[in-house]
């Protein structure tokens, strides 16, 4: 969800910088700010039991995160990690509460926010249920519109990394993958960008 930088900083909101690599927040920290990138991009992750990063999700320009145990009161399910030198605002949960009484069209943003995120964690386990490393990514490719509305093969966003990432794989599983998928002619590599 997108709230005016205007607003944000009239409730109190603050912008801080946060070099690549750093942290905002940790997985089972307790919530006490609302989050809107203005510059950079953050990603959230989850680590299972033997240190392997799952991305939940990775927010660049106006996007907010964090917001759902923010309202719930609970502990963060995920880390915020900043992939690139970034710049967030940072405003406090009451002050946000504040906003949302004060400007009621931004509960109605705030739902369909919530509503395609929930659609893309639904379409993020049928990634995750795939069999093969191949179907894994031809199905998160797919789920995340690398293809425009006339089927042209469009640049991936997404480093072989991230690709990992978000799919479960071995960054070494996701890069072999990817040459099969090549040779078949389901993907373009042209200088090493990828295509699908």
């Amino acid at each position: 969800m997108h709230i005016d930088y205007d607003i944000l900083i009239t409730y109190g909101g603050v912008a801080r910088k946060f070099e690549k690599g750093s942290y905002l927040f940790h997985e089972d920290a307790m919530p006490y700010y609302f989050y809107q990138v203005v510059s950079g991009s953050i990603k959230l992750f989850s680590t299972n039991s033997e240190g392997k990063d799952l991305t939940q999700g990775i927010f660049t320009d106006g996007h907010s995160f964090g917001e759902p145990p923010l309202l719930l009161g609970k502990a963060y399910p995920s880390t915020a990690q900043a992939c690139t030198d970034s710049v967030v605002i940072k405003l406090r949960k009451e002050h946000f509460l504040s906003i949302l009484h004060d400007y009621p069209d931004l509960n109605q943003k705030l739902i369909y926010t919530f509503a395609g995120r929930i659609y893309k964690k639904a379409t993020a386990v049928q990634t995750w249920v795939q069999q093969t490393p191949e179907e894994k990514i031809s199905h998160f490719l797919k789920t995340n519109k690398c293809v425009d509305a006339y089927g042209t093969m469009q640049q991936v966003p997404y480093t072989r990394q991230q690709i990992a990432d978000f799919t479960g794989l071995r960054v070494e599983t996701v890069i072999r993958t990817l040459m099969k998928m090549k040779t078949k002619r389901m993907v373009k590599i042209v200088d090493h960008k990828l295509y699908y």
